[in-house]
């Protein structure tokens, strides 16, 4: 059985008692864990052993301003790392330079009761998502993954995840440097997303574990035409990544991890295809083992390839390739 998960903590920093007792209920009723007091009655080694999530703080604690308030708590190591919402008069809004003041959120006093909540959820959402997304492609990233294939699992309905890795993308990076290879990854997110949107609307999901290895998932009955389209796209684009003398000869000219001369193709593809048409999956490690394995027996191809499991659960190994 799986454990629950712990609840979020959310630390309230205000001056009123009263207000104070409000807040932790609202929060508290919500399912949330609080801790409260000021910025004198706060022990902030307790909090390091059972750190906060998120803050929530009042203008006028400890007397201090919005401005002077929020640079206390950026500039302390632990608290500093904590989004924030302020809760501010209505006639102040105005008088602040909120592209200055390194807040996430703001409720205007008097509030309502369950906007205090949306709030906090919404912060914490949106804080889970940044930190999740790939800094250079914006995708999500490994935990979004993984919620997105247990969501589909647990789902029941028919389902298809492909694991996509850029061949001798490392060559490419020896030879040309990190700069020509994030443009060549920012131009694989965008064939990807744009063909997943057009061929599988709603049902599509793109990902970026990291690198150059990307998930996409979408119904069964897209998936070959996604991993075709995807194949034509980025074969027709790749060779303008490479210089003239390159691209006329087909390949790099370089030396591999052991020191000796080696001839590296261009770039292409190896997509790996797990669905649960043939087979039941119950579990998202048994979609990455099936995975790793085609993605074994796709490397073994020359030039971009797609290879789909198509073993039943009982039935003999078989493969497809495209």
């Amino acid at each position: 059985m799986t454990k629950p998960a712990a609840p979020q903590r959310v630390l309230i920093l205000h001056n009123d008692p009263g207000d104070i007792a409000i807040l932790s209920g609202l929060l508290t009723k919500a399912g949330f864990q609080t801790v409260a007091g000021d910025l004198t009655t706060i022990v902030l080694h307790e909090l390091v052993h059972d750190p906060p999530h998120i803050i929530v703080a009042a203008e006028g604690t400890s007397g201090r301003s919005v401005e002077s308030l929020i640079r206390h708590l950026k500039n302390d190591p632990f608290l500093g790392r904590l989004p924030v919402i302020v809760l501010i008069r209505d006639i102040r809004l105005n008088d602040i330079d909120w592209g200055t003041v390194d807040v996430d959120d703001y409720i205007c006093l008097p509030y309502r009761p369950e906007e205090i909540v949306h709030r906090v959820r919404l912060c914490l959402s949106r804080l889970s998502r940044s930190l999740d997304a790939n800094p250079l492609t914006r995708l999500p990233g490994n935990t979004s993954i993984l919620f997105e294939t247990t969501a589909r699992i647990e789902g029941g309905k028919p389902f298809a995840l492909a694991y996509l890795d850029i061949d001798n993308f490392k060559s490419f990076n020896d030879r040309y440097g990190y700069g020509r290879g994030d443009e060549v990854l920012v131009v694989a997110c965008r064939i990807l997303t744009t063909v997943v949107g057009e061929l599988a609307g709603a049902e599509g999901f793109v990902g970026h574990v990291g690198g150059d290895d990307f998930v996409f998932m979408s119904h069964p009955d897209q998936i070959d035409a996604i991993c075709e389209t995807v194949i034509k796209r980025f074969d027709l684009v790749i060779p303008d990544f490479y210089d003239r003398d390159d691209r006329l000869q087909g390949y790099i000219d370089s030396v591999d991890r052991k020191g000796n001369r080696e001839r590296f193709p261009m770039m292409s593809l190896s997509i790996a295809v797990v669905t649960n048409s043939h087979r039941s999956i119950d579990h998202p490690g048994d979609v990455s083992k099936i995975a790793s394995e085609l993605k074994k027996l796709a490397k073994t191809h020359k030039g971009s390839v797609f290879i789909k499991d198509q073993r039943g659960t009982d039935s003999a190994t078989r493969s497809e390739a495209a």
